[in-house]
């Protein structure tokens, strides 16, 4: 396959990694269809049992599939991505995952904050979630400046992982997904990125993401808490008080039925509050 260099007009990857599709992928690559801006669709098949089966295009758009001949786990499909991305000389790289939805214009404003400022290197947004009926479950926001995200991100999520687009360029500074911290593998990522660059997060919901009870974090929970309390550790500074906070809160979670926690966001969402739990 021929891999022209598309970067020089402001393209953005949109890199999904996928492990046998059950039919959401074709509603996820619509969502993107309309973005007012050139991309390029990353799909990375992670040795699923029946390849993932896509058009060539989406819209105007080129779908290119990788595939994994084996299941190598997540962090390695996005390594992959990111590798075939940076030979490309895509200039953006867009998360979404399989059975998300990009709002309309998304990747336009994300890009836009990026071009419009060099010294950002990410950036996210809010994000809705929304069960398989369409019903919205709960909407989280973030803090929008580099500073406050900084110390949150001690203690709380700041980037929901699908809706983060970041500069190629970062890769080179920071390195790429880390196979060391199982479930929490964008956390890692995130906490290397924001020590070394500015980040930022737009105010409005950019994206829509799929609230499954039986998803991957939830049956992962107790793994990510351990991966996620080992990066609080990594990046742990003595003189932050929320490090302290980070530490002790995310030990508590682990006695904390997950169930709970879905409750009081879907309340904090209801009374228009920032969740942080």
């Amino acid at each position: 396959m021929s891999e022209p260099v598309t970067g020089v007009d402001g393209t953005v990857a949109v890199l999904i990694p996928v492990f046998n599709d059950d039919g959401r992928l074709a509603a996820t690559l619509r969502s993107i269809e309309e973005q007012g801006v050139p991309v390029v669709i990353v799909v990375v098949d992670d040795g699923s049992a029946r390849p993932v089966a896509t058009a060539a295009t989406a819209g105007e758009h080129e779908v290119v599939v990788l595939r994994h001949a084996t299941n190598q786990g997540i962090e390695r499909a996005l390594n992959t991505g990111l590798e075939y991305i940076r030979r490309r000389g895509i200039p953006y790289v867009a998360r979404l995952d399989n059975g998300d939805h990009c709002v309309l214009g998304r990747l336009a404003r994300q890009r836009a904050v990026l071009e419009s400022d060099d010294a950002i290197h990410l950036v996210g947004s809010a994000v809705e979630w929304r069960d398989d009926l369409g019903r919205v479950r709960f909407t989280r926001t973030f803090p929008t400046t580099h500073d406050a995200i900084v110390r949150a991100l001690h203690h709380t999520t700041v980037f929901i992982h699908p809706a983060v687009m970041f500069r190629t360029s970062v890769l080179a500074t920071v390195g790429s997904y880390s196979t060391e911290y199982p479930a929490a593998e964008d956390l890692e990522l995130f906490c290397r990125i924001s020590r070394r660059h500015r980040v930022a997060n737009l105010a409005e919901t950019l994206v829509v993401t799929r609230f499954d009870p039986d998803g991957l974090s939830m049956r992962r929970r107790r793994a990510q808490l351990a991966s996620t309390l080992r990066i609080q550790l990594a990046f742990f500074r003595p003189t932050v008080w929320t490090s302290y906070y980070g530490v002790v809160k995310t030990l508590g979670r682990f006695l904390i039925p997950y169930s709970w926690i879905v409750a009081v966001k879907a309340l904090a969402s209801r009374r228009g509050e920032l969740v942080t739990t």
